[in-house]
């Protein structure tokens, strides 16, 4: 039940057709009611809103409150520039929208508001927007009761910083809920120190922040009014740290001074060896032990860890160009400073990734070791999937994010995205942004605009690119690429290729015994030992048909490529990385994406494309450190046969040119605007001659 100060106040709201193009903002309907009486208005307005604004004063006669939710930024200011002279300007205020994080700052917040709106149960009705206020209120009524009850200095912090008299507008609120007058900012040191204690042991500090950074804050920062509301809730959202619960994009917005808090306190080392908080969790080895459960790093030489290196510059927020090998443990030199990142700071790491199968193996590995912040979204996730990680996204449960780059054109992504705090771009198979490199992704150059465009008005997020190629070409492509685009500059962590567990040999055979020397490899390393194979072809055609051979010579096998259904290829990854499976037939579709653990023998019955190509696939085998054997059978006439895929993979000017010409006679005949055309349209144009027809499996791709 509300006190008698809140009960005998005027809840209010206005429909509004916002600012445009120089035009004023309009109100179009005026709804308000007392909670304690059966008094209530909902008035339309036409082109003269200042009768509907009078019935409102007229209502707000003799009230202890206004209140509202977003009246503070959006509705008083309205009004005072339509009607300065009405009395209601007079009376205190309680803006529900700002009273929520402090209330609710626990995922998942409040049923009743997402970001800084409400939720509607009807359409443009602002007197049902005043009763949803009112209950509202009453639930942060309640909760702050609730924490008077359990964390009362806590609520004496927020009374202190707010309502630091009791005729201010929060005085009687905070008052009736504490039963005591606001304590001096002298008492409030104390108080604040309390509240920053950390109640978790395994964590292994005594404070939720840096001791030097703290001590400043309650010299100097304390003494600012202009601080307390940001501080307010910097404190709240600390007390809930470390979980799945973010600081709300609004307060973002309209209090930067409270993000900026946050981050000085949690996110920059002070180097005092008292300062427990900044000692583990700013400490690379601390952070490794307690998200993975390892002692240290892999170690090149003695006393030279490349991980190490590569993670504490992620973790202090340094652009990073890295190069490892495959299975060099290069995942984890970006999941660890994610996941130190949004413990610190509930910010979100994007992860730009290639391969559908290399987003889930990363979700499941992470989901082994107990990390249930990371989602991938992608072409494998059906409608209800998809909105269910976008959901995550926005609410704050995501802290890691594992997406396709052709994701950042969508513009559900993009709404998603934009409710967060990015702490990181993360690019992995970074060698795909290089025209030089053989998987060159034209859609992973759309990314750092959009990250431009993302950071236009806030400071830069930490740029990290990841790759096992380390051509010279390449990697300057990369740096090029940023640096124009961004203007940054990386820091390089050249690891190289070696993989000295792994043990090459190329095997002369004809087209014909490629069969029958596979199944022989196959026995020769997997009949007295644990673990699996993946076999490369070239063709969907090709799986298909040596997975039956296989499969016929008694193998658990199944084929994988690019044409399955999304389902299917979850299903065969799942078994395959369970071990249920022991044998894959697979086309590069699959080559980035395995990780498992104990493969111990690769086979490439056709030649790959190019070098890199060939590394990568065949770095899937012995990522546990153990031996493992990579095997080409060469035939001469497959040096042929991958030349002629190159040449018929190509595009000639003339098809450019043909495609060109028929989107821009669509677009005339059209007469502008947005062209949506399919791929089956432009081919089947007797008029558009190209070298390839709408009937062959790589059209689309081609257009």
């Amino acid at each position: 039940m509300l006190p008698t100060p809140l009960l005998e106040s005027v809840i209010f709201d206005l429909e509004v057709v916002p600012s445009d193009k120089g035009r004023p903002a309009k109100i179009t309907m005026v709804g308000a009611l007392r909670p304690g009486s059966d008094d209530a208005l909902e008035l339309r307005v036409s082109s003269n809103p200042l009768p509907a604004l009078q019935s409102l004063d007229e209502l707000s006669v003799n009230a202890e409150y206004l209140i509202g939710h977003n009246i503070i930024k959006h509705d008083l200011p309205i009004i005072q520039a339509l009607a300065p002279q009405l009395s209601l300007h007079e009376r205190p205020v309680i803006d529900t929208l700002r009273l929520s994080p402090l209330a609710f700052p626990q995922n998942p917040y409040h049923r009743l508001v997402k970001d800084y709106k409400l939720i509607r149960d009807s359409l443009n009705s602002p007197l049902s927007d005043c009763r949803s206020t009112l209950v509202l209120v009453e639930d942060q009524f309640r909760s702050f009761s609730q924490l008077n009850d359990l964390n009362p200095q806590e609520l004496l912090c927020y009374q202190a910083l707010l309502a630091p008299g009791i005729k201010s507008d929060l005085g009687v609120f905070f008052a009736s809920i504490t039963g005591q007058a606001p304590v001096a900012i002298s008492e409030l040191k104390t108080l604040v120190s309390q509240l920053l204690q950390e109640t978790d042991p395994a964590l292994q500090r005594d404070l939720k922040v840096c001791r030097a950074r703290l001590e400043q804050l309650l010299e100097e920062d304390l003494q600012r009014e202009d601080l307390h509301w940001p501080l307010a809730y910097a404190l709240a959202w600390l007390r809930v740290s470390g979980g799945n619960s973010v600081l709300a994009p609004w307060v973002r917005h309209q209090f930067p001074e409270a993000g900026r808090l946050i981050s000085e306190l949690r996110d920059v080392p002070c180097e005092r060896e008292d300062c427990q908080y900044c000692q583990t969790t700013h400490d690379p080895r601390h952070e490794l032990k307690r998200y993975f459960g390892f002692p240290d790093f892999r170690y090149e030489q003695p006393g030279k860890s490349l991980q190490h290196d590569i993670v504490l510059a992620g973790m202090r927020g340094q652009h990073v160009l890295a190069i490892l090998a495959t299975g060099g443990g290069k995942s984890l030199c970006y999941q660890l400073p994610a996941l130190n990142r949004f413990h610190r700071n509930g910010s979100l790491t994007v992860i730009v990734s290639p391969l559908q199968s290399l987003m889930k193996d990363q979700v499941d590995g992470l989901l082994e070791r107990n990390v249930q912040c990371a989602a991938a979204l992608n072409g494998l996730l059906t409608m209800p999937e998809r909105a269910e990680v976008l959901e995550k996204i926005q609410m704050g449960d995501v802290g890691i994010l594992l997406v396709s780059p052709e994701q950042f054109r969508n513009k559900a992504f993009r709404r998603a995205i934009r409710q967060r705090q990015v702490g990181a771009w993360i690019f992995d198979e970074a060698h795909c942004l290089s025209k030089w490199g053989s998987d060159f992704r034209p859609d992973y150059l759309y990314v750092s605009r959009f990250i431009r465009e993302y950071t236009a008005d806030q400071p830069l997020a930490q740029i990290g690119c990841f790759t096992a190629t380390a051509k010279p070409d390449v990697l300057a492509d990369i740096q090029s690429h940023f640096r124009e685009s961004l203007g940054i500059e990386f820091k390089v962590f050249p690891g190289g290729h070696e993989r000295t567990n792994l043990h090459f040999d190329v095997l002369p055979c004809t087209k014909a015994e490629k069969w029958s020397r596979t199944d022989g490899l196959l026995r020769e390393h997997l009949d007295a030992q644990e673990g699996g194979a993946v076999v490369f072809v070239s063709s969907r055609k090709s799986a298909e048909e040596l997975s039956d051979f296989l499969i016929g010579q008694g193998w658990p096998c199944k084929h994988f490529h690019a044409g399955l259904e999304p389902n299917t290829k979850t299903d065969i990854q799942d078994d395959f990385k369970a071990g249920q499976l022991r044998i894959i037939v697979a086309t590069n579709a699959f080559g980035m994406g395995v990780d498992k653990a104990d493969i111990r023998l690769v086979v490439h019955a056709d030649i790959p494309g190019s070098l890199e190509n060939y590394l990568q696939e065949a770095g899937r085998a012995g990522r546990d450190q153990g031996d493992a054997r990579c095997v080409l059978l060469y035939d001469p006439q497959d040096i042929e046969t991958q030349f002629g895929m190159s040449e018929r993979s190509k595009l000639s000017i003339r098809d450019i040119q043909q495609i060109l010409r028929k989107l821009r006679n669509e677009s005339n005949r059209r007469k502008g605007g947005k062209l949506v055309i399919t791929a089956g349209e432009i081919l089947l144009d007797d008029d558009v001659e190209t070298t390839f027809s709408a009937d062959e499996r790589d059209a689309e791709t081609k257009v």
